[in-house]
């Protein structure tokens, strides 16, 4: 069935609850006994300051203390080296009138029996029952709301970890345990009046919210990151941003491969982070979703939206909704019945004093990647070079169908020969469109090699060649999509049979081995005939068995295609996976090709991929959501020095001259995508995006900038970035942790940097300690 025909946008039969908590009864949480003999590390910090009648301390950190009021179940959490106090909700009302959601804790979107989308409806006067213990650096709080038969629990606890080089990063926790959430309403009829399901929970939608006339801004992950200033006028804004990090569900929408050029790369942005931030006046934090992030929105807000308040925050998805076929092309739209399982989880890392920006943001999340997942700084050596060469592609018909080389495995030896004679050596060589009909290929099937372009012979003595000579040659490979033509016939969609002739049929079923939809349907891409594949039958039954001969090969790696650039759930009767396991098994299918050749690169840059790609191929080159003002480099801050970045096909750039700077801004390395044969054969294909490639035309240019990035970039490396600033409109300044110092100017005009010195038009300056 073909996912476009039963993608559509639900109406909402949901109840969406702003949680105002004026006159509720809490238990005073009291502070435990160990707090009061706790050791504090020294720091600057500044008097507790004063705070409205009702709060109380609860907990303690040598940077942090958390207050909470006894009668509500807000809070506070005070920086201790600032004073800023960042609080759950506004003290003092936002406007003349006093908003619905100025006392919410939490949003709570549910449905009912019938579990179709048909209604909005906004409360807030139902009081939920509340009760509250300590526990270790915080309180827990019981939410119980009986009108709609359900509870749970959310944990606030503040914590300090160490960073790298010895700072204190604060941070409060708040958690939603799976195992506290209880829906107990009667759900046996349809019509019964005591069922409500939990659908999504946004928690703590207003915590530091700036007021309106407040300077500062929200920073929203799209793409490499953007920043949205606040108004000094607002309108009642009708929008807001929300988008699911990592991008939408393939398994709950329309399935889109996402990419410049079908599945060539990034053409829509989509938050690659699990982060967003709000910077209010001189203080900031940076939210991190550690714990469901695979099904959760980031939202930002202006004020004039709903309350005069600038906020942002996560919004948790615990059911999603499908359009579930009834009879032939008749469907009706439904919420899941079962909830997904797992714990949420958020932190806010408090930001002060040089560290309250975007640019704090970002180190804060490279904070994260370093702590919690282990990530390790770059070697203090240049990154090698990274050449595409695209290699072929069959263009199909109605009637007929031929190959199109654009560069043979002869060929391909040719080229590299004229890049190592022009000066460039110790490069790497990215081999796409190579195996068994070139590009678009008969997926899951790899061998035997194109045969047009010289076969498996012709194509070992390419490796082997290019590795006696420097180069290191990396195969792309595609664990994600099967392609119908490839299914083996009807002997092919019978399991037991198909492995009687493996050397023949190579092929998927599209009925047991494919992924399905939250309607149970196989998602399937009907004009192009592709499947997306159960990620643990692509592990298994093809990942392991090409294996060994790509070793034989010789090849020192494969490219990933599209692991980084888009996520699904599966609900494969088999092997059903939430999206957060199917990310997990790609990643270990990462990891055994490292093991077996020496090397992995993954397509795509969402944020799961780091540490278990050597290099991030197709990363994030701009923030496309018209909801910003300003395109920031978060993603960039938070990964420089720790994974090389990869901008691709630099020989397609659309303003050459702002793309490059923007690539040296950034930290970037530059991948030319080239062919032997001149790109006008590509007419009539699907890669007819790659619209001027023939080597000869691009030599020069490539080894230039090659050449460039190695000998006056390259020492940058395994630096982080410290500070990213806009001295003017389209005049930057990055700071590098040895203390160096790039300015971009972006402008056609010169800029004087605050030092004095004049950078010309559309150039940089690179100032390096001691230089």
């Amino acid at each position: 069935m073909q996912m476009g025909g039963w993608y559509r946008r639900a109406l909402t039969v949901t109840v969406r609850m702003a949680i105002g908590l004026t006159s509720l009864a809490l238990l005073a949480p009291q502070v435990p006994a160990a707090l009061a003999d706790a050791v504090l590390a020294p720091v600057p910090v500044v008097e507790q300051a004063s705070l409205p009648d009702g709060f109380a301390m609860v907990a303690e950190t040598s940077t942090l203390r958390l207050h909470a009021n006894f009668t509500d179940s807000r809070l506070v959490v005070e920086d201790r080296r600032s004073g800023k106090m960042w609080a759950s909700n506004p003290f003092e009302q936002l406007g003349p009138q006093k908003a619905s959601q100025e006392d919410a804790l939490f949003l709570l979107s549910a449905t009912n029996a019938k579990r179709q989308m048909t209604n909005l409806l906004t409360w807030n006067t139902e009081k939920p029952k509340i009760s509250a213990v300590n526990i270790p650096g915080g309180f827990r709080a019981t939410y119980d709301i009986d009108k709609f038969k359900m509870r749970f629990t959310i944990e606030y606890v503040i914590r300090e970890e160490k960073a790298a080089d010895g700072r204190a990063v604060p941070f409060l926790e708040v958690t939603v345990p799976d195992k506290g959430i209880e829906e107990y309403g009667d759900c046996k009829l349809v019509t019964s009046p005591t069922c409500f399901k939990i659908v999504t929970l946004e928690i703590l939608p207003l915590f530091g919210a700036a007021r309106a006339g407040q300077k500062g801004y929200v920073m929203v992950p799209d793409g490499a990151g953007a920043i949205v200033e606040f108004k000094p006028e607002y309108p009642q804004y009708r929008q807001r941003y929300s988008a699911q990090i990592f991008g939408p569900d393939a398994a709950a929408n329309l399935f889109t491969v996402g990419g410049s050029g079908g599945r060539g790369g990034n053409s829509v942005t989509r938050p690659t982070m699990p982060i967003w931030g709000l910077k209010q006046e001189d203080g900031a934090y940076a939210g991190i979703v550690t714990q469901g992030e695979f099904q959760a929105n980031v939202n930002a807000y202006l004020a004039g939206y709903i309350m005069n308040a600038n906020r942002g925050s996560a919004e948790f998805i615990f059911r999603r909704q499908a359009s579930i076929p009834r009879r032939r092309s008749v469907f009706v739209n439904k919420i899941e019945e079962d909830r997904l399982p797992g714990d949420r989880q958020v932190r806010y890392v408090i930001l002060t004093g040089d560290d309250s920006n975007y640019a704090g943001m970002g180190r804060a999340f490279r904070d994260y990647l370093m702590l919690v997942k282990g990530l390790k700084p770059l070697p203090a050596e240049p990154p090698r070079p990274l050449l595409d060469l695209f290699m072929g592609i069959t263009r199909r018909t109605s009637f007929r169908e031929d190959f199109v080389p654009m560069t043979t495995f002869d060929q391909a030896l040719t080229i590299i020969g004229e890049f190592i004679n022009k000066g460039v050596k110790d490069f790497d060589v990215h081999l796409i469109g190579w195996a068994d009909d070139g590009y678009r290929g008969r997926w899951p099937r790899r061998y035997p090699s194109e045969s047009t372009l010289g076969g498996d012979e012709r194509l070992r003595n390419l490796v082997q060649e290019a590795k006696r000579l420097g180069v290191k040659v990396f195969f792309e490979d595609d664990y994600m999509f099967g392609y119908t033509f490839s299914s083996g016939g009807i002997i092919g969609q019978i399991p037991g049979l198909r492995n009687i002739w493996p050397n023949w049929s190579y092929g998927f079923n599209s009925r047991w081995d494919t992924v399905r939809g939250v309607n149970k349907l196989p998602v399937f891409e009907g004009s192009g005939g592709i499947y997306l594949l159960n990620p643990v039958i692509a592990r298994d039954n093809y990942l392991e068995r090409d294996l060994p001969t790509h070793k034989a090969m010789g090849i020192d790696g494969v490219v990933l295609r599209q692991m980084g650039n888009m996520v699904m759930s599966d609900t494969n009767a088999r092997y059903p996976l939430s999206r957060g396991e199917v990310a997990a098994t790609w990643m270990k299918m990462a990891d055994r090709e490292r093991e077996a050749l020496g090397g992995v690169m993954v397509q795509g840059a969402n944020a799961y991929v780091l540490g278990h790609t050597d290099r991030v191929y197709d990363a994030p080159v701009t923030s496309l959501d018209a909801f910003g003002d300003a395109t920031v480099p978060v993603y960039h801050i938070a990964t420089q020095g720790l994974v090389v970045r990869h901008t691709i096909r630099a020989n397609l750039r659309n303003d050459p001259k702002t793309e490059l700077l923007r690539q040296y801004e950034w930290g970037m390395q530059p991948v030319y995508q080239l062919t032997y044969a001149p790109s006008s054969d590509l007419i009539r294909t699907d890669y007819n995006l790659l619209y001027s490639s023939q080597y000869e035309d691009w030599l020069d240019p490539a080894v230039q900038e090659y050449k460039s990035m190695r000998e006056t970039f390259g020492f940058l490396s395994g630096q982080a970035i410290m500070n990213h600033e806009i001295l003017q409109r389209n005049f930057n300044r990055v700071t590098y942790a040895d203390g160096t110092r790039l300015y971009v100017n972006y402008n056609p005009d010169s800029r004087r940097t605050p030092e004095g010195a004049e950078i010309r038009g559309y150039g940089y300056a690179l100032e390096r300690k001691g230089r």
